[in-house]
């Protein structure tokens, strides 16, 4: 049992801006360990990044046996954080298609007071999360802001969801709830009570609507689907529009040339002459428009370059969610 370095280059992994751009919402951050913890495929995990020129490290806590190198990558990892997808490609290619891309790397073009400078919005991976818990985290995102999306979500797990532990029995994580959890009769007014307001009554309607059209199985089966199959199947479930789709379907159901969009997003298109400089609100077709134009234009993979796009646009509102670096990893990792 060690602390385990990912080998990937710290310029395409910025784990404290990956887990705080509003793709994952119950990541959790100790400040006492310098760590994040957060639960991937039902299992506890631990990572750690000393500062954005460092790797990142990951507490491996695996039985060695001849099967599993403990040397190896956690499948995991590699999958939920797309490990194997060279981003340095990636951005390759969007340079090349967009010229305002590139020039991105100019601090001039940065908003005022941005939360995260070019270097880490261009180390942030775009994660391949469970359908379920994202489908009910997205439900639970419209008109909240993350923090406040983080604290309803691990409140639900840790009142409905399995709690998890690591080989240090002080850190606790939790399960999502299960969809049968979350169809209960009497989980609107759970709901109610910790505070989700007029969610409420979606999330118990989505589940009931999922378990009688598939389950989770289903949600798996979409990610080989085409992505309007996708998307119009999730607009058919209480509480999912356009850009709750969008989301789903960009985070966990493989669609990465989708582009979800906000206001961010209908500058950016405004920006690089894509729509009209008089277009400012979001209409459904407007917002269909907009998020078939960007996807065009930075292609197959245009849903991780939104990703960037976006927090390269985040103004710091003085209560910033950057964490201080702080070192936890000793010189026995590897």
């Amino acid at each position: 049992m060690s602390w385990r370095k990912l080998k990937v280059n710290p310029e395409e992994f910025n784990l404290r801006a990956t887990l705080n751009s509003g793709q994952a919402f119950r990541w959790l951050f100790s400040e006492e360990l310098g760590e994040w913890h957060g639960v991937i495929n039902g299992t506890l995990w631990r990572l750690c990044q000393s500062n954005e020129s460092q790797p990142v490290f990951y507490y491996d806590d695996r039985p060695a046996c001849k099967d599993n190198k403990t040397s190896d990558v956690p499948v995991d990892l590699t999958d939920y954080f797309r490990l194997d997808v060279d981003i340095s490609e990636l951005l390759q290619v969007w340079r090349e298609r967009d010229r305002r891309f590139a020039d991105r790397s100019s601090p001039a073009l940065l908003p005022k007071k941005s939360v995260y400078t070019v270097t880490e919005a261009c180390g942030i991976r775009l994660l391949r999360q469970d359908p379920v818990e994202t489908l009910f985290a997205f439900i639970a995102s419209a008109n909240n802001n993350v923090p406040r999306i983080s604290g309803l979500l691990n409140n639900l797990s840790k009142k409905f969801g399995e709690p998890l532990r690591s080989s240090r029995d002080d850190i606790v994580h939790w399960r999502f709830p299960s969809l049968d959890k979350l169809s209960g009769n009497e989980m609107e007014t759970h709901l109610r009570e910790l505070g989700f307001g007029y969610r409420s009554k979606f999330i118990p309607a989505a589940a009931r609507w999922l378990l009688s059209n598939g389950g989770a199985n289903r949600l798996y089966e979409l990610r080989l689907a085409p992505a309007e199959e996708a998307r119009q199947f999730l607009l058919n479930i209480p509480g999912i529009g356009n850009k709750v789709a969008d989301c789903i379907c960009l985070s966990s159901l493989d669609k990465t040339e989708i582009v979800p969009v906000d206001v961010h997003m209908l500058q950016a298109a405004r920006d690089r002459g894509l729509i009209g400089s008089n277009i400012y609100g979001l209409t459904t077709q407007t917002y269909r428009s907009v998020s078939k134009s960007l996807s065009a234009h930075w292609g197959l993979w245009a849903g991780w370059a939104q990703a960037i796009e976006f927090a390269t646009r985040i103004r710091s509102t003085g209560t910033s969610r950057k964490r201080k670096w702080k070192s936890v990893v000793g010189s026995d990792t590897d």
